[in-house]
């Protein structure tokens, strides 16, 4: 029997003795404290687990990382364990707990942490994680977490863990590393948002229809969230009618907490209202580089568009998402100089749905080719034809680091009426197929049609498995 076998028996043995367990904790060896957690928060046995938490002979405890969704009982024994560690009147010198985590790390991360219990005990290295900053005095205990703010939902957890930070405020400094919003009423959250210590957060959701009223009072908030990396902004409305002038007064005042954000590295904005016209200004606003720019479903204009190549901070753009902005009736001279800029960083490229013709596809053909490094190309919903189609895999031939590609069905794919005939879009996707095997080995291709009416939609979908393709015809 070997001895990782003999020394599960034995963590099974003595877990099943609550009393003899608690009173073994000070002279266990401490590389059998990952384990025996593990085996006790899966038994759940909640006298066990604060036990261990009083005397955790670690600096960081990822307790989130073995919940797949939050538990109020496993949260009420740590946090009692921890109060017993804080308590004047405890006995235990074993204890080293600095480091709460409740984020979700994945399901192999205590295998990963355990393994680095050598360096000092903290994963943040292996799984590449932004350091947070510990503003608190030494002694205090930092709670790491992630925030998602519901209107509909009564999250028992995240009010039992306010709760508890806000009467240890001396003890504990909770940091929120992303905050998902989605509650349409801002009342609703600003006594949340008041409670948490803004500077920390780096990725900054909001996914919900909010008004000018309710952004006007949001935005101070989100210009105090100095360190946020990543901001996504969706479905944010503004009132209609509106005046030119307040149009521009909203817009000068959100930029203007964009500058308060020099960390920023990706921004994404899905059915925001207020920015044709306005691009520009929220553009001129970011103090850093961009890695990822997102905007997508908005109503830009032809200045908008032709700012894009001018704007020094997407000059080392990785991802490139534009998908559902219109773009019929713009000249593609902006596009193309911007992917001339971003032709040597560029990974993602996303211009599904922005009707874009052969003529526009014609005109950014070779640019493209020069994308080296891109790995994802999206084209679905456009409008291209067979011709032109043989050209754009022409053109990518030499892009070894292409994944996922994204295809719409060529025109010819259609009748008359607009609707897709299945036979006639399999053969020419076969034929197109034929042609990117010839160039190079495509890993995953996808091509779809776009729906007429109540017509069916369309997809065949390549997928490479070692020495052959997998073909599916998916409606």
């Amino acid at each position: 029997m070997s001895p990782l076998r003999l020394l599960h028996l034995a963590q099974k043995s003595l877990l099943g003795h609550e009393a003899l367990t608690i009173l073994s904790l000070d002279q266990l060896p401490r590389e059998m404290f990952p384990s025996l957690f593990v085996e006790a928060f899966n038994r759940r046995l909640l006298s066990i687990l604060k036990a261990m938490v009083r005397v955790w002979p670690f600096e960081f405890l990822p307790l989130g990382a073995l919940t797949k969704w939050p538990q109020v009982d496993i949260l009420n024994a740590v946090l009692d364990g921890i109060d017993m560690k804080y308590d004047q009147n405890s006995d235990s010198r074993r204890g080293k707990l600095h480091v709460l985590d409740l984020r979700d790390a994945g399901v192999n991360f205590w295998n990963v942490w355990a393994a680095s219990m050598d360096d000092a005990c903290s994963p943040e290295p292996k799984l590449r994680r932004q350091p947070v900053e510990h503003k608190g005095p030494k002694s205090a205990l930092k709670v790491i977490t992630n925030i998602n703010l519901t209107e509909d939902t009564h999250d028992e957890f995240l009010t039992h863990l306010l709760q508890w930070v806000k009467e240890r405020a001396s003890l504990v400094h909770l940091c929120c590393h992303n905050l998902m919003i989605s509650p349409k009423n801002i009342h609703s959250l600003s006594k949340i948002l008041d409670s948490l210590e803004l500077g920390c957060i780096q990725g900054m959701q909001v996914d919900s229809v909010w008004q000018l009223s309710i952004l006007a009072k949001f935005a101070p908030y989100l210009g105090r969230m100095g360190s946020l990396h990543n901001l996504c902004l969706s479905y944010l409305w503004l009132p209609t009618p509106i005046t030119p002038e307040d149009k521009v007064e909203f817009n000068s005042h959100f930029s203007s907490k964009l500058a308060k954000m020099p960390h920023l590295r990706s921004l994404y904005m899905d059915s925001v209202d207020f920015l044709k016209d306005n691009l520009d200004q929220v553009l001129r606003c970011l103090k850093s580089p961009l890695e990822a720019l997102s905007v997508m479903n908005c109503l830009l204009s032809e200045s908008d568009i032709h700012y894009l190549p001018q704007c020094p901070k997407l000059s080392e753009l990785k991802h490139l998402h534009l998908s559902g902005v219109k773009l019929t009736y713009i000249s593609p001279e902006p596009l193309k100089v911007l992917l001339e800029r971003v032709a040597a960083t560029l990974m993602t490229l996303d211009l599904m749905d922005c009707e874009i013709n052969d003529s526009h596809l014609s005109a950014i053909l070779p640019v493209l080719s020069q994308c080296y490094q891109l790995t994802t190309l999206s084209f679905f919903r456009n409008r291209i034809s067979m011709a032109m189609m043989q050209k754009l895999v022409e053109h990518t031939g030499n892009l070894s680091a292409l994944r996922v590609e994204r295809y719409p069905a060529p025109l010819e794919s259609y009748d008359p009426q607009g609707v897709a005939q299945q036979e006639r879009f399999v053969h020419l996707c076969r034929e197109l197929m034929g042609m990117l095997k010839r160039i190079r080995a495509p890993k995953k291709v996808m091509f779809r049609t776009h729906p007429c009416g109540n017509s069916a939609k369309w997809m065949v979908f390549y997928q490479y498995e070692p020495n052959f393709y997998k073909c599916y015809l998916l409606e």
